[in-house]
C-alpha cells in the first residue's frame, strides 16, 4: 500500500466524513444492494465464515437488513481502528455478533479458507495485484469483489469539482485511490484459479457505477 494512502486512511479521513461522503454519492447504498446479491448467489451454508475485508465504518450496513448475516460467522477487517470501533458500535446496537480484526490485506494474518470473502472498494486503495494475490492465497470458497468504474474521460477516483468532506479533501491532496481495470483484474484472478460466476452493477453519482463480481475456484 502506498505510504501516503496508508497515512490518509489511518490518520486523516474521519469516520464521520467517510460516512457522509459514501451516502451522499450513493456508493454505500449501491454496495449494500450488490453485497446482498453476492451473498445470496454464493449460497453459503449456516455457520460459514464470511470475511469483509476493508469493512471501514460499515456504512453500507445502514442500507442492509443485518439479518442477512446472522446465519454466518461474520469477520470484519480494516486498517483503521477508529473505523472498526464505529463499525463495532453500529452492529452491537443491532444485536449482530461480529469478530473485529485490525488487518492489512497485503500482509494479512487472517486464517485461510473462509467460505466467502468480500472486498468492496478496497483494491482501489492498495496495490491491486497484491490484493488479488492475497485474496486468492487465502483460498476462499468464493469471493465477492466490488470496484468502481468511471464514465469515459473521467480518470480520477474522486470526481473533479465535487464537494467532499474536509478530511477526505485533505487526504486527496497527498494520495488518491487508483481505479482498477476490470479486465486486467479478471485476468489476474483467472491466472490464480478463480473465474467469474456472476456479475452485476449499480449506478451511483456522477455517471459512475459500482461493479460486482462473484468469483469461484
Amino acid at each position: 500500500m502506498d505510504s501516503n494512502l496508508r497515512l490518509a486512511w489511518t490518520q486523516i479521513v474521519t469516520a464521520e466524513d467517510y460516512d457522509e461522503h459514501m451516502a451522499a454519492v450513493g456508493q454505500a447504498q449501491a454496495a449494500a444492494a450488490l453485497t446482498l446479491e453476492l451473498i445470496q448467489k454464493a449460497a453459503l451454508h449456516e455457520g460459514s465464515r464470511l470475511v469483509i475485508a476493508g469493512a471501514g465504518t460499515g456504512r453500507m450496513f445502514d442500507f442492509l437488513n443485518v439479518d442477512l448475516f446472522r446465519p454466518f460467522h461474520l469477520v470484519c477487517t480494516d486498517l483503521n481502528p477508529t473505523f472498526l470501533a464505529t463499525l463495532r458500535a453500529q452492529l452491537f446496537t443491532r444485536g449482530l455478533e461480529v469478530q473485529i480484526v485490525a488487518d492489512d490485506l497485503e500482509h494479512t494474518a487472517l486464517p485461510a479458507h473462509p467460505e466467502f470473502l468480500l472486498a468492496t472498494l478496497l483494491l482501489e486503495h492498495i496495490d491491486w495485484h497484491k490484493g488479488v494475490e492475497a485474496i486468492t492465497a487465502l483460498h476462499p470458497g468464493a469471493c465477492g469483489i466490488i470496484i468502481q468504474e468511471n464514465p469515459p474521460g473521467m480518470t480520477t477516483a474522486v470526481t473533479p469539482g465535487r464537494r467532499i468532506p474536509p478530511s477526505i479533501a485533505a487526504a486527496v491532496k497527498i494520495a488518491e485511490p487508483k481505479l482498477v481495470p476490470h479486465d486486467e483484474m479478471m485476468s489476474a484472478f483467472e491466472a490464480r484459479g478463480y473465474h467469474c460466476a456472476f456479475s452485476n452493477c449499480r449506478e451511483v453519482a456522477d455517471g459512475k457505477r459500482l461493479v460486482s463480481t462473484l468469483l469461484v475456484p
